[in-house]
């Protein structure tokens, strides 16, 4: 949901397998404004236009589209953005492979350190991924990691 701006990016940017050009990147850039605008009409999606419009603001004030810094940016867009970015790096795409769960964490917590990212979730998150994950429903499967975890529903959701 948070991406739904994306369906008025054209999928040459979308899908493209080099570095985007800068008229491109102003095209992406343009994908959260987009989406809060397709959402705003629906009363119930108020609670998330902050989400939409606010995941790509950086914690440094680089970001977008309103160039956002520390906790002006919503607590949930920063919970979301920590989530997508985990995904975008554990997933392949036409312009990268996926990268392992170590690596992404290693890139997070660097990102977090330039200040690009919340330096306190970033950090917990990495935390809670070494932590077992305990199934309350299950506790056979107490020594599941949390990165097994989201390992078998990435597994999942690809079937």
């Amino acid at each position: 949901m948070h991406d739904i701006g994306k369906i008025g990016i054209p999928d040459s940017i979308l899908f493209k397998r080099g570095l985007l050009t800068d008229e491109e990147w102003q095209a992406m850039r343009l994908h959260t404004i987009r989406g809060e605008e397709i959402c705003r009409p629906m009363k119930t999606l108020a609670p998330v236009l902050p989400i939409i419009r606010s995941h790509h603001e950086r914690w440094d004030g680089t970001g977008y589209p309103d160039r956002l810094a520390g906790e002006e940016i919503p607590l949930l867009a920063r919970i979301l953005q920590v989530a997508d970015i985990y995904d975008a790096l554990t997933t392949a795409r036409p312009y990268k492979p996926a990268f392992t769960h170590q690596h992404a964490v290693e890139i997070m917590l660097e990102e977090a350190r330039r200040g690009w990212r919340d330096p306190e979730l970033v950090p917990l998150f990495a935390e809670i991924c070494q932590k077992p994950y305990v199934d309350e429903l299950n506790p056979a499967a107490s020594s599941v990691t949390m990165q097994q975890s989201l390992e078998n529903m990435r597994r999942e959701l690809s079937k």
